[in-house]
C-alpha cells in the first residue's frame, strides 16, 4: 500500500543531511541514497501498476476512509521501517567489504614492494 514512502523520506533526508554535513562522501552516502530512493521508486511503480496508487488526493487508494488510513499508517510503520533497515544493513555490508578489501590490497601491495628491493 504504502511501505514505499519511509525508504523514499529516508533517502531525501539522508542526501539532504548528507550534502549539508560535508560527510557525503567519505561514509559513501551515494550508495545508501541510491538504494533507498531507487528501491523507493521501484516499489512505487510497481503499486501503481496494482492499482493502488491513484493520480488524484488521497493518491493511496488505502487512505480512502478512517480505519484504511490507520492500516496504511500501521504499514507504513512497519514495513516501511523494516524495508529501510535491511536496506541500511545492506549498505553497512557492503562498506564493510569495500574497506577491508582496501585495506588487505594496500596492505599486499606494500608486501610486495617491500619484497622486490
Amino acid at each position: 500500500m504504502a511501505c514505499f514512502i519511509t525508504p523514499l523520506l529516508v533517502g531525501i533526508s539522508v542526501y539532504i543531511l548528507g550534502k549539508r554535513l560535508r560527510i557525503y562522501n567519505r561514509l559513501r552516502l551515494n550508495i545508501l541514497v541510491y538504494l533507498l530512493i531507487g528501491g523507493a521508486l521501484v516499489l512505487a511503480a510497481e503499486h501503481a501498476w496494482h492499482g493502488e496508487i491513484v493520480p488524484y488526493p488521497p493518491f493511496l487508494t488505502a487512505m480512502k476512509s478512517a480505519e484504511e488510513i490507520s492500516i496504511a499508517l500501521h504499514e507504513i510503520s512497519t514495513v516501511g521501517s523494516t524495508m529501510t533497515f535491511a536496506v541500511a544493513m545492506l549498505w553497512l555490508g557492503t562498506l564493510y567489504i569495500s574497506r577491508t578489501t582496501v585495506v588487505k590490497t594496500s596492505s599486499i601491495a606494500k608486501i610486495g614492494a617491500t619484497s622486490r628491493a
